[in-house]
Parts: structure tokens; sequence; C-alpha cells
């Protein structure tokens, strides 16, 4: 694998370090296939094109960083849920099992390091990291995917009724939520004992939007520092947290969590995102994926991108990122202006 220097750049940015570029995410999975003109069912199943096509795009694209095609249902399928799978877009979940307590004990997560227990986890998630880390020609970093433990239980409850319980019952989803950490937790060990270089995690229920802060520090905070923890007692490896919508009020709450860089959405003004963040974590962020990404050009997009970057990148510890994954339809050549307007961004300063 060649020193290409993508992960010197991501860490002098980790460490608020100069850099000569800004390093960029193409926050990409499903539409890596899609761009090599692959139904998503084909690389789901098939880790050998899951890595080919995500190793190439990444590569096409001009970012530091590698997700094979990884569907976040897919575990669920795993523990007996019912799960639809498109042939051309992500799974979707049918069915949610925890109504009441004594559904929450009857719950059996399945060991990640036990391939007849978790069939599917493995032919996606384990084999198609180890085929990454195999293939790859350049030091990008490999990321793996799980959602946090937060969405985790919401897909177990429903992800309303969770809501609705975190106000009327909170007892009742805290039970789920420790329940439900320490199986995150493990798959994320495996992920990164399969070939991802940190660890990525996405807890799009724990957004502002849905929950209030007081929430978020009583039913999530003590999940994702649990998270966390665990995984870094056992690797040495970066935490990479995203979560979706306004998170301007939890974000002071993430570096007690040990998040190394906070992933954050578009709805979030950059410029208050680097002062609430400082020296004390990374972020990354945040041109918005549909607008811009799916929908621009590639020169408003390199606009967009400078403008972000004149307010939140200046002074290191920040990632060029859209502010949630790339859709499926998104143009390769809108993607890869992102990429461009990282390298060129302090050229053109």
């Amino acid at each position: 694998m060649k020193d290409a220097g993508h992960r010197e750049c991501i860490r002098k940015a980790l460490e608020h370090e100069n850099t000569d570029r800004i390093p960029v995410n193409n926050f990409a999975l499903v539409t890596a296939a899609r761009s090599a003109g692959y139904k998503v069912e084909e690389a789901r199943r098939n880790p050998k094109i899951s890595a080919r096509v995500s190793v190439d795009y990444s590569m096409k694209t001009l970012s530091d960083f590698v997700k094979p095609v990884l569907d976040s249902q897919v575990p669920f399928a795993d523990l007996g849920m019912d799960v639809r799978f498109p042939e051309d877009d992500y799974g979707y979940i049918k069915n949610h099992p925890v109504k009441e307590s004594e559904d929450i004990d009857k719950l059996a997560f399945f060991d990640p390091n036990v391939a007849k227990e978790c069939p599917q986890f493995t032919q996606v998630m384990v084999e198609g990291l180890k085929e990454t880390s195999k293939i790859l020609e350049e030091d990008l970093h490999i990321c793996g995917l799980s959602w946090g433990p937060f969405t985790t239980a919401g897909y177990l409850m429903g992800p309303e009724d969770m809501l609705i319980m975190s106000m009327l019952e909170p007892d009742l989803v805290m039970k789920l939520m420790k329940k439900v950490a320490p199986f995150v937790t493990a798959m994320q060990n495996k992920m990164i004992e399969s070939g991802a270089t940190l660890m990525w995690m996405a807890d799009p229920t724990s957004s502002g939007d849905l929950i209030s802060p007081a929430m978020f520090k009583e039913l999530s905070y003590p999940a994702l520092k649990e998270n966390i923890s665990g995984v870094k007692k056992k690797h040495d490896v970066s935490a990479f947290l995203h979560i979706c919508g306004n998170t301007t009020e939890i974000m002071p709450m993430l570096p007690e969590l040990k998040v190394d860089c906070f992933s954050f959405d578009h709805a979030v003004d950059p410029g208050k995102a680097k002062k609430i963040a400082g020296k004390k974590m990374a972020i990354m962020g945040n041109i918005d994926p549909v607008r811009h990404i799916m929908s621009g050009t590639p020169d408003g997009i390199k606009e967009e991108c400078y403008r972000i970057m004149d307010n939140a990148g200046r002074d290191s510890g920040f990632i060029l990122a859209p502010g949630c994954e790339s859709p499926i339809s998104s143009p390769d050549e809108n993607v890869r202006a992102m990429g461009q307007a990282g390298m060129d961004y302090w050229k053109r300063r």
C-alpha cells in the first residue's frame, strides 16, 4: 500500500496541526455502486465488488476515506427482524420487536465474532472490510459503519414509539439502551479487527431536531460514552461520530465523550460549529448533500466548499465533507469537485 499522505493529513487535522490541504471525506456508501454501474444488492452481497467500487470511487473523487458498500440495516436481519432489501437501495425494517419491558429481557444479540450467529453481518460488513483492506492501493482511512446506540434502540422499539417513551417512560428506554450499548461496541470492535482503521458511528436519532439536550444527556450520552471508551480500550483508533440536524446545543458535550471528530449536518452554521469545537475536537462537514452534491454544479460546489472552509477550516481541526451521506444519484463530477476544493483551498487562499 502506497503512503500517499492521506492518513497523515487526517492526523494533522485531528490534532489541529497545519496541513498543506484540507482533508476530504466523500461520505459515500451505495453511491459508489451506482457510479460503477452496479445495483446496490450486487455490491452489498459481494465483498469483492463492494471493496473494488468503493476504493475506485474514493480515488476518483479525491477522498481521503473509503467505505465499502455497507448497509447499516443488515445486523437487524441477523437479529431475526423483518428487513427488506430493495435491489437498488438500503434495507428498511418492517417490524419492531420491543414493546414493553419483558421484550427487552428477551432480546438476544448475536456475537459479531461468531459468523454462524450473524451470517449477513459477516458477509456484508466483515468480509467487505477485509477485502477493502486487502486491495487498498493508497493509505486511505477505512471506515466501518454502525448506527449509534440511540438509533439502534429506535429500530428495535420503533423510532416514533421510542421518542414518545423517552418522555413518558424514560426508565424503559434507559433499560433498552443499557442492553443495546454493548452490542454496538462489539460490532464496532469486530469491524476494526476486520480492517476498519477508525471508528465511524452515525446516530441520527440523537439529533437536536428530535430530542432535547437534557434527553440526550440522560439517554444517549451514557451509551455513546460506553461505545467510544469500549473501542478505544481495545484499539488505538480515532472516533468519528455523525449526528444529523441541528446539533449546536449538544456539541459542547461531545469532547467529554472522547469524540475525535464530529460530523455535523448542513443545518449547522460552520462558523458556529468551529467556535463550539475550538481545539477540543475536530469537526467534519457540512455542504448540503441534496442541494449541492446531488443537484448542484462543480463550480457552485467549489464556491460553497470555499465558504465553509473560510468559516471552519482556516485553523486546522477540520475535514471537508457533505453534511450527510452523498445521495446515490450524485454525479461523480460533483463529488470530485468537493475533493478538488479541499486540495486547492490553501492555494486559493
